[in-house]
C-alpha cells in the first residue's frame, strides 16, 4: 500500500487559513474566543504553528477587528448612500446600526472595547475604527444641515453621541434579544428630536 505524500502547504496560504479561522471563531463566539488553541482546532493544526506563522496573537486579534470594522462600515455606507433623501439616510443609518442581523458584529465591537485594556494593538486599531466610524457619521450630518433637511449645527459632536448611544444600545441589544425594534424606534425618535426632525416624518417612516 503506497503511503500518501503530505503536501506541505505555503506560510502565506497557512497565514491565510490562520486569519479565516479566527475571524469565524470572533464572529461566532465573540473576539475574546479567538485564542492560540481555538485557532489551531479550527485549522487543524498544533498550537505552536499560529505563532509561527503569525506576529503574535494580539496582532492577530488587533487585525481580524480592524477587518470586520472596516467591513461592516463599507455596508452600512453603500446602505445610507443608496437611502437617497438626508432624513430617510439618518433613519438607515440608525437601523443599520441597531439592526439585530448585526449582532455578530455588534459582540466583536464589545470585545474589542474591553480586550482594549489590555492590548495596545487593538486598542490603536480600535481608536482609529471609530473615528472612522464618527467621520463617516458626521458626514451624514452635514449634508442634512447643509441641505436644510435637519439641524445638526456641530455635525462632529453629534456623531460622537450618536455613536456612543448606538454603540452602548446595540451592546445591549445582543445580550437581550426581543427588544431590537424597541430600541431602535426609542433610538430613531431621540435622535429625530435633536436633529429636529419633525415627529411627522419619524412616524411616516414607520418609526
Amino acid at each position: 500500500m503506497t503511503e500518501r505524500k503530505r503536501i506541505r502547504k505555503s506560510p502565506a496560504v497557512r497565514r491565510d487559513e490562520i486569519r479565516a479561522a479566527a475571524r469565524a471563531i470572533a464572529l461566532e463566539r465573540g473576539l475574546s474566543a479567538v485564542t492560540q488553541r481555538a485557532v489551531a482546532e479550527r485549522v487543524g493544526i498544533v498550537p505552536g504553528l499560529v505563532t509561527h506563522y503569525v506576529d503574535r496573537m494580539e496582532l492577530l486579534v488587533a487585525e481580524i477587528f480592524r477587518d470586520i470594522a472596516r467591513e461592516e462600515l463599507v455596508q452600512v455606507r453603500g446602505e445610507v448612500e443608496a437611502a437617497g433623501a438626508d432624513v430617510d439616510r439618518v433613519l438607515v443609518l440608525l437601523r443599520e446600526l441597531i439592526g439585530d442581523y448585526r449582532r455578530d458584529v455588534a459582540l466583536v465591537w464589545v470585545d474589542g472595547w474591553s480586550l482594549s485594556r489590555r492590548n495596545d494593538d487593538l486598542a490603536a486599531v480600535l481608536t482609529e475604527e471609530a473615528r472612522a466610524w464618527e467621520a463617516f457619521v458626521a458626514g451624514v450630518l452635514e449634508d442634512g444641515h447643509r441641505a436644510a433637511a435637519l439641524h445638526a449645527p456641530d455635525p462632529l459632536a453629534l456623531a460622537r453621541f450618536v455613536v456612543g448611544a448606538t454603540d452602548g444600545l446595540s451592546a445591549q441589544a445582543a445580550v437581550w434579544a426581543g427588544y431590537e425594534a424597541e430600541t431602535l424606534g426609542t433610538v430613531v425618535r431621540t435622535v429625530a428630536g435633536l436633529l429636529r426632525i419633525s415627529p411627522e416624518e419619524v412616524a411616516l417612516r414607520g418609526y
